[in-house]
């Protein structure tokens, strides 16, 4: 897993500068709007599902009361006390190292990549020989990443089992069954977005059970390693090797996905906490509270890094917009189980990911549809 997560960086600012300097003009504005598009639709009905299981399995809000561990505490004050506007310009780097150091800041990362891709495509036209050097050094570090990724993920079968069996035995199973109830409705909403998933697929005309052979194994690795980010080299090689999605796509919605639009840790799950909260302090639960919800938690699902514990940040920030910042610790029991659940949450990202990634490019006219329709490839030993 820790691998998988060291390569996160390099590959997110690898793909976004291949995809800004290869990309036609018109095209990277149209792959824009289309993947901004396609992940926030998904995460708008990712937060409806998410109201109607909480509505579904009758969840009230005082039933899941519990104490936040002091670091849990300190962390969501801190986020409930930013505006919207601020916690926006923190993603905002203001040095490169640090950034580069932490995977929590996939989003600085991404637009430290845009700003050098940026100033390539400037200099391809203005100064062609002198920025040569540097895109044969880019792309020979793409081909030793890949290379290095290729056999990371050979040891992934290995480490899956281990992961699991740790989480569930680092959380204890009373824990468990004290918020089966929560629990029961989260997956449910996972399941539901699994299945929602199977429409979309449908209507570009793919085959969803295609779809969900080629992904198993990625999928289940999201669900063991908790990381969308920690998932996201093995997601780009999967939609690229073995569903079809061009190079381009793949690069671009993959890694914008990571941190815009995650299905399940900013959008099930903060329009569940948003619904319980809602409840509990007496708002009307009417037709207007759950658009503001929708469109509140659509929003906030710009920007939230995707690794463990995000989404006690996108929660935050969707109660820290229904005004609701403040009751946040009435439902701390939620918390004691986040590992439980997030293993589900992550599992939806990189599937919502995905499909919005065949979406953006069937939409383009890149999508490749014999790749995905042929088997699955057996593993090379060659890179």
């Amino acid at each position: 897993m820790k691998l998988v997560q060291l390569l996160a960086i390099p590959v997110v600012f690898l793909s976004i500068i291949q995809v800004v300097v290869n990309v036609e003009g018109d095209r990277i504005k149209n792959l824009t709007g289309r993947t901004f598009a396609t992940l926030l639709g998904t995460t708008a009905i990712s937060a409806i599902v998410g109201i109607l299981v909480v509505k579904l399995f009758n969840l009230q809000g005082a039933s899941f009361a519990g104490d936040l561990t002091d670091a849990k505490a300190e962390s969501i004050g801190t986020i409930a006390a930013q505006s919207f506007p601020e916690f926006f310009l923190k993603l905002i780097p203001n040095n490169i190292f640090q950034v580069m150091s932490d995977n929590g800041s996939i989003v600085s990362v991404v637009i430290i990549a845009a700003m050098f891709a940026s100033a390539i495509r400037f200099l391809q036209v203005k100064k062609p020989k002198e920025v040569a050097p540097f895109m044969v050094l880019l792309d020979s570090l793409k081909v030793t990443v890949n290379s290095v990724l290729t056999n990371v993920i050979k040891l992934m079968p290995y480490g899956i089992v281990a992961l699991v069996s740790n989480t569930i035995i680092s959380n204890g199973v009373e824990a468990i069954i004290g918020m089966l109830g929560f629990i029961a409705a989260l997956y449910t909403g996972v399941f539901i977005m699994l299945l929602v998933y199977v429409v979309i697929l449908l209507a570009v005309g793919a085959n969803p059970i295609t779809f969900y052979k080629k992904t198993f194994t990625t999928l289940v690795f999201a669900f063991s390693s908790r990381s969308s980010v920690g998932t996201l080299p093995y997601t780009l090689k999967t939609l690229q090797e073995d569903l079809g999605v061009s190079g381009e796509t793949s690069n671009f919605v993959g890694t914008l996905g990571t941190s815009i639009g995650m299905n399940g840790c900013a959008g099930v799950f903060p329009a569940m906490l948003g619904t319980l909260i809602a409840g509990a302090v007496g708002t009307e639960l009417n037709l207007s509270f759950f658009v503001l919800v929708v469109v509140i938690v659509t929003v906030g699902s710009i920007g939230i890094a995707g690794v463990p514990g995000t989404a006690t940040v996108a929660a935050t920030v969707t109660l820290n917009g229904l005004g609701y910042g403040h009751t946040i610790s009435s439902i701390g029991a939620v918390f004691g189980i986040d590992p439980i659940i997030d293993m589900g949450r992550t599992m939806l990202n990189v599937a919502g990911t995905m499909v919005s990634a065949i979406v953006v490019d069937k939409w383009d006219g890149t999508f490749n549809r014999e790749i995905y329709d042929a088997p699955m490839k057996a593993s090379s030993d060659e890179e």
